[in-house]
Formats: C-alpha cells, sequence, structure tokens
C-alpha cells in the first residue's frame, strides 16, 4: 500500500469510491456521479486542502479530505471526508492514512484534528480508537429548510 497527497487528478476514482461507501450501508446516500464529483471537488479547490489516497496497485482504497485552518489556540485540521472501499474496511487502511496524514501535519505545525460523524456508526467507533475524543460542551444541530 502507498500512501501519499492527493492530486486532482484523483477525484474521480475518489468520486467512485465516495458514491459506493456512502450509498451503502450505514449512511443510504443518494449520490451521482455528477453531484459526489462536484462535492468532492469543491472541498479539493477549498484554500489550504489537504488530502490522502491509499492505493495499492493502482487501486484506490480510501482517501481523507480536508482543510487547514486557524483557529485560536494554534492551526487545526478538519476532515470534511474520510472513506475507505467498504470491502476493504477493518484492514488498518484508514489508520494508516490518518497516520500519514498525522506527519504531513505535524511538518505545517498543525496542532490538531477535528471532524463530525455520527453517533452509533463504525466511523464512531473508529475515530474513537484513533485517539480522537468526544467534546462534551458542543452539539451538531440541524434544521431542515422547507
Amino acid at each position: 500500500m502507498e500512501l501519499k497527497r492527493m492530486k486532482e487528478s484523483d477525484l474521480a476514482t475518489c468520486t467512485e469510491t465516495f458514491i459506493k461507501v456512502f450509498n451503502a450501508e450505514p449512511w443510504n446516500d443518494n449520490w451521482n456521479d455528477e453531484s459526489a464529483h462536484q462535492y468532492l471537488s469543491d472541498y479539493y479547490n477549498t484554500p489550504n486542502f489537504l488530502g490522502v489516497i491509499a492505493i495499492e496497485n493502482d487501486v484506490l482504497l480510501g482517501f481523507i479530505m480536508g482543510v487547514q485552518r486557524k483557529w485560536y489556540s494554534g492551526d487545526e485540521y478538519f476532515i470534511h471526508e474520510m472513506c475507505v472501499d467498504q470491502t476493504l474496511q477493518n484492514k488498518g487502511i484508514g489508520k494508516a492514512m490518518l497516520n500519514y496524514l498525522e506527519i504531513q501535519l505535524k511538518e505545517k505545525s498543525v496542532e490538531s484534528m477535528t471532524l463530525l460523524t455520527n453517533r452509533n456508526i463504525p466511523a464512531e467507533h473508529f475515530y474513537k480508537n484513533n485517539g480522537f475524543d468526544e467534546i462534551e460542551r458542543l452539539v451538531f444541530l440541524y434544521k431542515e429548510i422547507k
């Protein structure tokens, strides 16, 4: 497995993997090629973007997309999206990508990583098992516009 920084040319394969992962359980989203590609491209084109991919034999295994941003206590990296092909999960790919990302962030003097994920799904447990802590004082709220 090779870990490296994401390039714009990786967006097509990232889009395919993203659709396969997030249109399946437990998310059951309804992404199509156009909407998913635009969604990921928007993140890629965000100032201070940093993405990581895992590949093996020219096949994408997974990716992380996020952005470095200023915070009062020092720079942080916010993970917008992370996924590993569902047939390859629980094999250490996600952990390896996070470790590689952490090395990249240390070189840029980034002090923390943050993210949002759903409760009580495998992703929550994955992140907690990889050193992320829940911030009790924060809540993510949502309102549908009708």
